[in-house]
């Protein structure tokens, strides 16, 4: 889909060394948040985005906003680097609510992503369209699922996160993401044609 999985040469960073940022940067190492920040906001953008997207809702400003936080509490942080991808999307999550709040709309997903400006990821153009647009049609049928569904998936699917990374995002057992991603997944393949995407 063009999207950058892990062990991909975009996210080369072994787990000692995501481990060794983690702490580092828990205690003061900008070098090491920076590491931290490139491994993970491409992938926490396009979330954001997908999730953001035709509500009236500014994602860079909750992207922003999520690493202030992340920034403001890593000394108080805890945990490993699973966790603290965990703890960065359960941020995003929660900006995204306080924003929607704020400005006293709900997030309506559309079916149409036409206007999306997808952030590059350093390959060919023209494979870059294509893949985009293969992204777009699919995040489209994604934003079409019950709520809970698609939050899975987008976490899943966009963000390339595991099982128990999902279920400690939603506060939900690895079991329940697991069923929400099937059914989701078995929609999407019949509003889709049945195909293997």
């Amino acid at each position: 889909m063009g999207l950058p999985k892990k062990g991909s040469p975009i996210a080369a960073m072994s787990e000692i060394e995501l481990e060794a940022a983690v702490s580092a940067a828990r205690g003061g190492d900008e070098m090491a948040f920076a590491l931290l920040w490139r491994e993970n906001n491409s992938r926490l953008t396009k979330f954001v985005q997908a999730r953001t997207f035709k509500s009236d809702l500014d994602f860079e400003e909750i992207v922003s906003e999520t690493w202030s936080n992340v920034a403001k509490d890593l000394k108080k942080f805890k945990g490993d680097y699973s966790a603290f991808t965990a703890w960065l999307y359960a941020i995003a999550r929660n900006r995204i609510v306080d924003a929607s709040r704020k400005r006293d709309r709900t997030i309506r997903p559309q079916s149409e992503l036409d206007e999306a400006t997808w952030i590059p990821s350093g390959q060919d153009v023209a494979k870059e369209f294509e893949a985009d647009e293969k992204v777009k049609s699919i995040i489209a049928a994604i934003n079409r699922l019950p709520e809970a569904q698609a939050e899975v998936l987008m976490l899943r699917v966009v963000s390339d996160l595991s099982v128990e990374e999902v279920a400690k995002i939603v506060k939900k057992n690895a079991n329940a993401v697991r069923a929400l991603a099937h059914r989701g997944m078995s929609t999407l393949k019949e509003e889709l044609g049945g195909g293997d995407e």
